[in-house]
């Protein structure tokens, strides 16, 4: 029996020792899974610390709700209504200047007929009009041509002629008649040359009238051409001036507009960053901080080592190794050795420390 009690006390010191080395070996592995946690610990917790105290500051000063928008000064408001102004006098003005200057189209129209009529008029027999004009005009040219001329035959020539044949009681001789006769033939050739000198002239004065007419209304036209075009110019420009009006009043406009504009979206602003300053400032420390927090992939294990459980399985185990080898014959009972514990009550439990 003796040597049972001493292996049961031999068997709890070395299960009591088991224990203990399990029990550091379960603490020491979970100091190195949590050693990186436990090296920012310190730091993290104050600067959440930190992080609190300054979100408060944060949060207690609000939003900024001083001026964020700088509106448009005098300079600015008084250029842009003035030069509105003038953009409206501007389209007046042009829109009066595309009115009176509208017609240059019909103007441009009524110019190609013209053309079109010389361009006719220059295919006409002009030679022809020219011998009709001479003819028409040369008679009455002829007869003060040949004024002198014909008075001379008829005072002077034919009148001696008569008087010599009277004189002589030959009036109605042949030979006054053959002299009277040479005279008028010559009279008569002196008038045709006349003529036909003054029928040429007539030609050729008819020509150059017909080719100076035909220039001067050429130039005329080109000149209403170049006023035409002028008007046009001038339409143009009445137009151009419209338009540049409107620029001026739709850019000064939209300045106007513009600063109203800015003055809207700095408000809309202005609400919106009120609206969510809070949220957005606890929602930066979250993530910013909170969420910054050092994280290890390792897990804390529990130590489930226990020094009493270790002593009493320890005890168990060298009671029966000492029992079983060194206790046969001792007993003179019933001639079996009766166990002195139960080994069931006292099964260690692996859970209890």
């Amino acid at each position: 029996m003796a040597f049972a009690i001493g292996g049961a006390l031999i068997g709890a010191g070395v299960g009591i020792y088991g224990a203990k080395k399990a029990s550091k070996a379960a603490n020491a592995a979970n100091a190195a899974n949590m050693a990186s946690f436990n090296q920012y610990k310190p730091y993290v917790d104050s600067n959440l610390e930190g992080g609190e105290s300054a979100l408060g500051d944060v949060l207690k000063a609000g939003a900024y709700t001083g001026d964020t928008y700088q509106g448009p000064n005098a300079y600015q408001l008084n250029t842009a209504n003035t030069m509105g102004g003038y953009g409206a006098n501007m389209m007046n003005s042009g829109n009066a200047m595309m009115n009176n200057t509208g017609g240059f189209g019909n103007n441009a129209n009524s110019l190609y007929g013209q053309y079109q009529g010389m361009a006719n008029a220059a295919q006409n027999d002009r030679m022809g009009t020219a011998i009709d004009y001479a003819s028409a005009n040369a008679g009455s040219l002829v007869d003060s041509a040949m004024r002198d001329d014909r008075r001379n035959l008829q005072e002077n020539t034919l009148t001696g002629i008569d008087m010599a044949a009277s004189g002589s009681n030959n009036t109605n001789s042949s030979r006054a008649g053959v002299a009277e006769a040479v005279a008028n033939r010559g009279y008569n050739d002196r008038r045709a040359d006349m003529t036909s000198n003054i029928q040429n002239n007539l030609i050729d004065r008819s020509l150059q009238s017909q080719r100076q007419q035909f220039q001067d209304q050429g130039t005329a036209l080109n000149s209403a051409g170049n006023a035409n075009s002028g008007i046009m110019n001038a339409y143009k420009t009445g137009m151009n001036t419209l338009g540049e009006g409107a620029n001026f009043g739709m850019n000064a406009g939209n300045s106007l507009q513009g600063y109203g504009q800015q003055g809207m979206d700095d408000q809309r602003r202005r609400y919106e960053e009120q609206r969510d300053f809070y949220l957005n400032q606890r929602k930066d420390y979250q993530s910013g901080m909170l969420g910054q927090a050092p994280d290890t992939s390792n897990k804390f294990s529990a130590n489930n080592n226990s020094t009493g459980a270790g002593a009493i399985g320890g005890a168990m185990a060298g009671f029966g190794f000492a029992k079983q080898n060194f206790g046969a014959g001792q007993n003179s009972g019933s001639g079996q050795q009766q166990p002195m514990y139960n080994y069931n009550r006292f099964t260690p439990n692996p859970h209890t420390r």
